[in-house]
Order: structure tokens, then sequence, then C-alpha cells
């Protein structure tokens, strides 16, 4: 047998190369679309998931936030409606505090039995003290005027804004307790 010339040995083997070349290429560049096709699909599915839990997130947010709106709008009609009873009955104290004041008159150098009662009231205390002997009206008018002192009207009225100002700093702590009580809304 004859060797083959090298240009013929070539040739033949230049049309297997050329065709294994040819389905490598074709191969790769298939492979390369059929994995940019599931990464693509894949990457759709992430982001189609990732909305989803998103728009369940927002939901869930606003729900909870209408439920705070709703508490806070509660706790502040009933704090308004609070301080509109403790108005009223800033009024009524000063009706009963120159009732009180007319009724002592002016025989006692400060606070007569029915102002001191008033009083204690007004600042949020039982209206009797505890084993208080009542005075005779007699040994009061008897006392020395009080040229420098504050007249009962005054007294009363300082006892009753100052009560005032205590029953709707209370009102607004009960509200902001039961606003952050334990029986909060949960996520």
């Amino acid at each position: 047998m004859m060797p083959l010339p090298a240009w013929r040995l070539g040739g033949c083997l230049l049309l297997p190369i050329l065709a294994a070349a040819a389905g490598y290429a074709a191969g790769s560049a298939h492979s390369n679309h059929y994995w940019q096709a599931r990464l693509a699909a894949s990457v759709a599915g992430f982001q189609a998931e990732r909305s989803q839990q998103l728009q369940r997130q927002q939901a869930a947010a606003l729900a909870l936030q209408q439920q705070w709106r709703q508490r806070t709008d509660r706790l502040e009609g009933q704090l308004l409606d609070k301080q509109q009873a403790l108005l009223t009955l800033q009024r009524r104290n000063a009706q009963r505090i120159d009732d009180v004041a007319r009724n002592d008159g002016p025989r006692f150098t400060g606070l007569g039995p029915d102002s001191l009662r008033l009083y204690r009231q007004l600042l949020g205390y039982p209206a009797e003290l505890p084993g208080a002997q009542p005075l005779s009206a007699g040994a009061a008018a008897q006392a020395a005027g009080a040229d420098g002192g504050l007249p009962p009207p005054d007294l009363l009225a300082h006892a009753a804004d100052y009560g005032a100002w205590c029953g709707e700093l209370e009102q607004r702590l009960i509200a902001l307790k039961q606003l952050y009580s334990r029986q909060d809304p949960q996520p």
C-alpha cells in the first residue's frame, strides 16, 4: 500500500474536523440559548414571587395602619369627650365657688367651712377632714381681718384650675396607656 500523501490526509481529516467544529459551535449556541431561557424563566419567577410577597406585605401594613388609625381616632374621640366634660365641670365649679364664697361671707379671715370643703373637693380629696371639729361662727367673726391675704374666691379658683389641669393630665395619660397597651394590633 502506498502511503497517502499529506495533502490528501489533511483533506480527509479536514471534513471531520470542520464537522466537529460546526457541531460544537451549534451545540454551544443551543446550550447557551437553553440556559439563558432557563435563567430568564427563573428570574421572571423570582420577580413575580417577590412582587406578590411585596404586595402581601403592603396589604398587611395598610391593614395595620388602618387598625392603628381607627384606634387613635376612637381614643381621640374619647379624650375630646373627657376634655369637654372637664370644661363643663370647670364652669360648674366656678358657679359653686361664687355660691360658697357668698354663703361663707366676709366673716372668715380665709376659707370658711363651706369654702374649705369645696377647696378639698376641687383638689380631688374628700370634702370632710377626718376628725375635724367645726368652728363656731362667733369665734371666726372675732378673728382679726386678713388685710393682705388672698380672698376665698381666688383660692378656690386656683384649686379648680389646678384640679382641672390634673384631671386633663390624667385623661391624657389614660389615653396614652390605652394606645400603647398590650392589646395593640399585631402585624
